[in-house]
């Protein structure tokens, strides 16, 4: 009798850690496993909060802290990669700064290969997610881009229409302004993240996700699979 109820309580849970988060990431998930060949676009909210410092004088860190929206598409030629694209809009804020970028674009670029299983039927899924990814935005007339490098181990467990998963990853940002002698650089490149798809029907599905350590970061999508 419980059973049915388990998937939406623990997607409740997720949305309540969720949202009582201090912010918002790029996001590893959605979907957390390949289950190719196969098609899915989505849409979601990304915020992030991170500690950086300047290159040349790292005595001087600051808190940055940047909004997302993503548009994500995901393609499954063959059942063990996944190649997809993200495009978007994003501003960054300095606190301790005058810095206060306005919405710009965003655009970001991956792939996602299935370590395990290879031949075998397994409910565990491990795979490697690489992405880059990259926002432009500004400030009067300081520009800010600012590169993201991400590669994340991820372990999946799928189940019948919600799957857990969580990993470490590697996370290099960086971020450079026109005209000034002060990029930033993240204080940390490595993290840890969970989250969880959960499949409304076959073809709908919500996925959520938490980062910490290299930042403190939220990611929220809704999609579709073909």
């Amino acid at each position: 009798m419980w059973n049915k109820y388990i998937p939406p309580v623990l997607v409740v849970l997720c949305l309540i850690l969720g949202f009582s988060a201090p912010a918002f990431a790029l996001g590893i998930g959605g979907l957390s496993y390949n289950i190719g060949p196969s098609f899915s676009i989505g849409a979601g909210v990304s915020f992030s909060q991170r500690d950086v410092y300047t290159i040349e004088n790292d005595d001087f860190d600051d808190e940055l802290t940047s909004s997302r929206f993503l548009v994500k598409a995901n393609v499954a030629p063959i059942r063990y990669v996944d190649i997809y694209g993200l495009i978007g809009t994003g501003d960054l804020r300095l606190d301790d700064s005058d810095f206060e970028g306005t919405l710009g674009t965003f655009w970001g670029a991956g792939i996602k290969p299935q370590l395990f299983p290879l031949t075998m039927s397994s409910p565990l899924n491990i795979t490697l997610d690489v992405q880059y990814a990259e926002l432009r935005t500004s400030d009067d007339d300081v520009d800010a881009r600012a590169s993201e490098i991400q590669a994340g181990l991820v372990f999946a467990y799928v189940m019948r229409s919600l799957t857990p998963y969580g990993g470490v990853k590697y996370d290099h940002f960086l971020v450079r302004f026109s005209g000034e002698d002060n990029d930033m650089v993240g204080d940390m490149d490595w993290g840890a993240f969970i989250g969880c798809d959960y499949y409304v029907t076959q073809n709908i599905f919500f996925n959520l996700e938490l980062s910490i350590f290299a930042e403190t970061a939220f990611y929220l999508a809704v999609g579709y699979r073909y």
